[in-house]
């Protein structure tokens, strides 16, 4: 799943609107001030559309992932795998719908990669509860969600800044979306399922450091412009 992309815009010399390149591939990010989200909310008092309201629809239906994988039955466990798929796929369609007629907004942007983080870890947590994957998997890519969150918060707090996925991150949430199909889908064999979930892991924790450097990156370029003003 992909974040909305940010719309394009602004001076160079704008820390607002800073490029912050960090490894090489990854290409340039661009940042969000977080007046911009109060202001557009106050301009547009309908900014709870239709596409905001499929990404909230995509939090709402893990539970009903846990629920399934709760009952004994293989039907039950196909339900889970196509609601899931359902769930990821809207992911695609809230985009899309939003670009087609609504236009993509600020507070979109922020909702999207929250109900997204939601949707795996509620998802790994139930496959846990139901003891079809190992908890420390769990943990882990939680822990790299929450630190992840706890940056994006510090950016905002201290610099009014919103940083949009990168293209790791994009592919960190692919990974974790494949892993997590390929274990609701009854009948995938561990030597598949275990491998998939490692990668996940993997791109997990690198795309985490990569963010890490890429805000620390940030930050240290907000203090300079800010003293030389």
């Amino acid at each position: 799943m992909a974040d909305r992309e940010a719309a394009t815009g602004g001076a160079d010399d704008d820390i607002g609107r800073l490029d912050v390149p960090l490894l090489p591939g990854v290409g340039e990010h661009e940042t969000i001030e977080l007046e911009e989200l109060r202001s557009e909310q106050q301009a547009d008092p309908h900014w709870l559309n239709v596409p905001n309201a499929v990404t909230f629809l995509r939090a709402l239906l893990v539970p009903v992932i846990l629920w399934l994988l709760t009952i004994d039955s293989r039907l039950a466990q196909w339900w889970a795998f196509g609601i899931f798929v359902f769930a990821a796929a809207t992911d695609s369609i809230d985009g899309w719908v939003a670009r087609r007629w609504y236009g993509v907004t600020r507070w979109g942007q922020l909702a999207d990669p929250i109900a997204d983080k939601l949707l795996i870890i509620g998802a790994l947590a139930s496959l846990a509860a139901v003891d079809m994957l190992p908890w420390w998997a769990v943990l882990v890519i939680a822990g790299r969600e929450v630190a992840v969150t706890i940056l994006r918060i510090r950016l905002v707090r201290g610099r009014d800044l919103v940083m949009p996925a990168s293209g790791w991150g994009k592919a960190k949430t692919v990974s974790q979306v494949v892993a997590v199909a390929a274990f609701l889908w009854p009948g995938v064999p561990d030597g598949l399922r275990v491998p998939l979930l490692y990668g996940a892991i993997a791109l997990t924790l690198w795309s985490g450091l990569e963010y890490a450097f890429r805000a620390g990156r940030l930050a240290r370029a907000a203090e300079h412009g800010a003293s030389e003003r």
